[in-house]
């Protein structure tokens, strides 16, 4: 499960309605998230924001200088961008950007792994998550865990 406090309004009320349209697939919220209204999403999206979270960590700090050169300078050689480019430089996320900060380590290794699999299940409606397939889909496993296992430790 993902930690959504400190999460970005923005990001969590539209995935919150992805999983509703069924544009997202996960079996524990496609069964929450149908009956939440309109107002219940901005409620939830609001509360969250406003929690501040510190860093659990989990992720192997061996694998975190690794992580932080991708997240600060992408992997140019497979055309991946910074992280830092959307999620932000302290990893907070903005807008329709989430926050990776003191995320779970396991969490952003299964989602980026599935990427193709969870999101982007009606081709004709996406979303702003689109953006990431093609960063998820180039990323290795090494450098998934690496990403992971930095941000898993940012505050």
């Amino acid at each position: 499960m993902p930690r959504l406090a400190g999460q970005q309004p923005e990001y969590l009320a539209s995935q919150l309605q992805a999983f509703i349209d069924r544009r997202r697939t996960n079996p524990v919220m496609n069964n929450v998230a149908h009956v939440l209204d309109p107002e219940m999403v901005k409620a939830l999206a609001t509360y969250f924001k406003d929690l501040n979270p510190k860093p659990l960590g989990g992720g192997a700090k061996s694998l975190s200088s690794d992580g932080q050169k991708i997240y600060e300078e992408g992997v140019p050689s497979a055309n991946i961008p910074p992280c830092a480019s959307c999620h932000g430089t302290d990893g907070k996320g903005a807008d329709a950007f989430p926050r990776l900060a003191g995320q779970l380590p396991d969490y952003v290794q299964r989602k980026l792994a599935n990427w193709d699999k969870e999101r982007g299940q009606k081709k004709d409606q996406p979303d702003n998550s689109s953006i990431m397939q093609p960063i998820a889909h180039d990323l290795t496993e090494a450098q998934v865990k690496a990403v992971a296992a930095y941000v898993s430790q940012l505050n």
